[in-house]
């Protein structure tokens, strides 16, 4: 990444908290690869086309993202027509799962570590604190784990007593009435998955998706986001030492 000027690199990588700048969790943790990315660059007809879905695609994460958040502070927001299936499956699961959030987008610093991130929510599910992150994808990849870690260890920091972190994933899909085949439009980027054999498809009304799954001990993964940070300092030493980070 190009910065013209320490304001912008500071701006894009991280968070000023009592007047101290910290690098940002989400950046530091984009210093690891992402085949599925590159992969997905790879499929579209130009670089500019893939900036454009990706762009859409956060767009309609983040209004999830926004109206779920809504739902868990106890408010009653406008559903989007767009998103109605996933927030329909949302309240699904609200019904078969206790949850009372503590924190929702709350800024959380590790001044041991030396980073800062804003946390989705922190969570009571069914009687256990933790951290809820929220994704709209279309499954649960490891590297979620990495993130999660680093807001355990910064809620660990202000005395609170998280004893574990979930992935709270968000989606929507059309099925196949003939074949096993599911349709995905997120940001305008038709893709088919699960097709077995040669088929007609026809497809079902949209199908909203909420699955919550709680990830395993945060140790390791931490070790994994350190690991990260390390990198990412090497990579952007120039302008740590003008920031006297």
């Amino acid at each position: 990444m190009f910065y013209r000027t320490l304001k912008d690199f500071q701006n894009a990588c991280g968070h000023s908290i009592d007047g101290i700048w910290y690098p940002r969790i989400t950046s530091i943790v984009g210093m690891k690869a992402k085949p599925g990315l590159y992969k997905f660059y790879a499929e579209q007809d130009s670089f500019e086309a893939g900036e454009a879905i990706k762009a859409k695609s956060a767009q309609e994460g983040t209004l999830t993202h926004e109206t779920v958040e809504a739902i868990l502070s106890g408010k009653s927001p406008a559903i989007p027509e767009n998103i109605k299936p996933t927030i329909d499956a949302f309240f699904n699961l609200l019904n078969h799962n206790k949850i009372n959030s503590r924190l929702i987008e709350e800024k959380l610093v590790s001044k041991k570590h030396g980073y800062a991130g804003t946390i989705d929510v922190l969570a009571e599910i069914n009687g256990k604190l933790g951290v809820l992150d929220i994704k709209t994808s279309y499954s649960i990849f490891r590297d979620y784990g990495i993130q999660t870690a680093a807001y355990v260890e910064a809620v660990l920091e202000k005395n609170m007593p998280v004893s574990t972190r979930w992935i709270l994933r968000l989606d929507q899909h059309r099925k196949c009435l003939n074949c096993s085949a599911n349709l995905r439009t997120k940001g305008g980027n038709v893709k088919i998955r699960g097709e077995k054999r040669s088929c007609n498809h026809e497809w079902s009304e949209v199908i909203g998706e909420a699955e919550l799954k709680e990830l395993p001990p945060y140790q390791k993964d931490f070790q994994a986001f350190l690991a990260c940070k390390t990198l990412w300092e090497w990579e952007n030493e120039f302008w740590l030492k003008r920031a006297g980070y």
